[in-house]
């Protein structure tokens, strides 16, 4: 299945953290090319004589694909295997199937859990600060990654998941019903009496209705000035990132992406409201991909400034190729600009307000409030 997808951090980490399971098929066969003869006779070399047992069929074919996608030298085609690509998945639908609970690694292997005020992990009696030692049958320990436990943890909602957790020296077993979590990507509060403050964390499934949600409560207690924080936004889907545009702009481009032969352009998504009220964008060397494609559009129509750093980057498009084992190829097909033409890619977006970071107070936030008090852009 294609998606177009437009992501940095999620990818890059999701993608450096993970390394097993494929079917149990080759994805070359040995009459494919003449040329992997040279794979084949180095891996019966190495099945005959090296002195310990070799990985699985499944390990060496994920491997080999690495080998093939590092060659590329481009650090957004990348190949996630089942765990990791599930994860992303639930991450930019926005809710999954869990007990409610954060869970952390610590520098010496363990996992830690904090339990989510009134989600099952908390109503079952799980404890700030609990080590998680087991997961049904599964024994917990250092080596495995955090998206491998986050996995195991998770599953269809309504099912059950049994945890064990040591507490103080104790171990403590509950069985817990696994629920809808969400993960929300925006949260929004007033700044001033008229002045609204919006952070969206990436663009997800959910991100357009939770911004329309933020913006009526807003609204409604009179808001009508706007603060929009998009720092350390990594990205996410970019159908997203248009409908959240058309809350801001009631037509135009967005961007344009050009593909090896043929270039296609984005008009805005209309949205069920817009509003114009003047606006400060805050960006900083962490706003990127699709963040940057709402930053660059708002900018370049004349809708807001952006105040703060010069953004990541990061712009190139990636098309998401789910296989047949549950995991998933991520392939850059194009580069994307600005509705100007401007080159995102390497570059990122100058800020039309330069903010340095202050010790115990937020810079940008002060600057935003400086700008929109002399009457913003408008």
């Amino acid at each position: 299945m294609r998606k177009f997808f437009l992501s940095v951090l999620l990818i890059l980490l999701l993608a450096a953290s993970y390394g097993a399971g494929f079917g149990t098929h080759w994805l070359i066969s040995k009459k494919s090319s003449p040329q992997f003869g040279l794979f084949w006779e180095a891996l019966e070399i190495l099945k005959r004589d090296f002195y310990k047992p070799l990985p699985d069929d499944r390990q060496i074919t994920y491997a080999a694909i690495r080998g093939v996608v590092n060659q590329l030298g481009d650090p957004y085609t990348v190949f996630l295997e089942p765990q990791a690509r599930s994860l992303e998945k639930e991450t930019l639908k926005g809710e999954f199937g869990g007990i409610g609970a954060w869970v952390r690694k610590t520098e010496d292997g363990r996992f830690i859990l904090t339990p989510m005020d009134g989600y099952p992990a908390q109503k079952a009696g799980v404890k700030d600060g609990d080590e998680l030692i087991r997961v049904d049958e599964t024994n917990i320990t250092p080596e495995m990654p955090i998206e491998q436990v986050l996995t195991l943890v998770r599953g269809p909602v309504g099912t059950y998941v049994n945890i064990v957790v040591r507490r103080e020296g104790e171990e403590l077993s509950f069985r817990i019903k696994r629920e809808r979590i969400e993960t929300p990507s925006v949260e929004w509060k007033l700044l001033k009496p008229e002045v609204a403050y919006i952070k969206i964390a990436n663009f997800t499934e959910r991100t357009p209705k939770e911004l329309e949600q933020a913006l009526r409560n807003l609204q409604s207690q009179g808001a009508s000035k706007l603060v929009l924080d998009l720092r350390g936004n990594p990205g996410g889907l970019i159908d997203s990132a248009l409908k959240v545009g058309g809350y801001f702009l009631k037509s135009g481009v967005m961007l344009h992406e050009r593909y090896k032969d043929s270039l296609k352009s984005y008009e805005v998504a209309k949205a069920p409201m817009v509003v114009d009220w003047p606006m400060a964008v805050l960006v900083d060397s962490g706003t990127a991909s699709a963040a940057e494609i709402v930053a660059g559009a708002l900018q370049e129509s004349g809708r807001a400034k952006l105040i703060g750093e010069r953004t990541y980057g990061k712009g190139s498009v990636q098309w998401v190729y789910d296989l047949s084992d549950g995991s998933s190829l991520h392939v850059t097909v194009a580069q994307w600009f600005t509705p100007n033409y401007r080159k995102v890619e390497g570059n990122g977006l100058e800020p039309d307000i330069k903010v340095e970071p202050k010790e115990e107070v937020d810079a940008w936030i002060e600057e935003a409030l400086s700008f929109l008090g002399k009457g913003g852009n408008q």
